[in-house]
Formats: C-alpha cells, sequence, structure tokens
C-alpha cells in the first residue's frame, strides 16, 4: 500500500503540473513547456476539434484561440485533485482580434468559464476533456443568438 504522504505528494504535483498551463504557458505564453507537462501521445478531447491524440492536437488547439485571441489570461477559481486526475475550474478574460470559425475580428471582449478534466501518468498529462462554456463564447462574439427571455 502506497503511504498516504506520497499519494498526496503525486496529487500536487499533479495539480502544480495542471496549473502550469494556465500560468504559464496561456498567461506568461511560455510555449515550451506543453512538451514538459503533457505526454507525447496525450488524448485531447475537445467540443470543437473531437478526439485526437497527440501533444501536436493540445498545440493546435492552444493555436486556434492564440490566433483569434491573443494575450487571453486566464484566472483559475479552483483545482482539485482525486486518484490520477485533476479537475480545474477557471475564467478566461480575452479580446476577439483574429479569425475564429469563419469570423473576422470583432474586438470584442470575452468572458468564458470553462472546466477541464485532466489524466496523469508519471507526472504527464495523458487526457484532457475540454468543457468551456463555448455556447456563451459564441453568443458573446454574434455567432449564436443569446436564447429569449
Amino acid at each position: 500500500m502506497t503511504h498516504p504522504n506520497a499519494e498526496f505528494a503525486v496529487l500536487e504535483a499533479n495539480k502544480a503540473a495542471a496549473l502550469r498551463l494556465y500560468e504559464e504557458v496561456i498567461n506568461q505564453e511560455q510555449k515550451l513547456v506543453i512538451d514538459e507537462i503533457f505526454a507525447a501521445d496525450v488524448l485531447v478531447h475537445d467540443p470543437f476539434t473531437g478526439a485526437q491524440r497527440g501533444v501536436a492536437a493540445f498545440k493546435g488547439l492552444l493555436g486556434l484561440f492564440d490566433v483569434a485571441f491573443p494575450h487571453h489570461r486566464v484566472v483559475v477559481e479552483r483545482a482539485i485533485a482525486e486518484g490520477d486526475c485533476v479537475a480545474v475550474l477557471h475564467t478566461h478574460h480575452a479580446t476577439h482580434t483574429g479569425p475564429f470559425m469563419g469570423l473576422p475580428p470583432t474586438g470584442r471582449s470575452v468572458v468564458v468559464n470553462g472546466l477541464e478534466l485532466f489524466r496523469f501518468a508519471d507526472g504527464r498529462i495523458v487526457e484532457l476533456w475540454r468543457k468551456d462554456d463555448d455556447a456563451s463564447l459564441l453568443m458573446q462574439l454574434g455567432l449564436l443568438a443569446a436564447p429569449p427571455g
């Protein structure tokens, strides 16, 4: 049986690695960190791109947002680690200054809540589920009508 302190250390290390994505990769724009925290064959589940394997898939997804919303920032609201997973609740703050899904830049500022679930193995992210409020993003950009009421 693994010692509880060792289990706690792994949970905290996994949480710290997940948080590096937001602070270092997104907020500080240190893209090289991606290769340090993701496994080369990571499986990325995303509503826009579907399930794709490989760190290049994640880089492509992030690049989609970096082009449309350069210098976007994320505030982490909460991070929870359990077993081999880390869940991160966060809020994105960005301005739409580049093309996105066929929409030319609008100059609109957006605030989007999100939740990611990361699965870890050997200290690296091996699977990621992105569940940001994409409907809210599309409404704020004028690509989706707000519900009546």
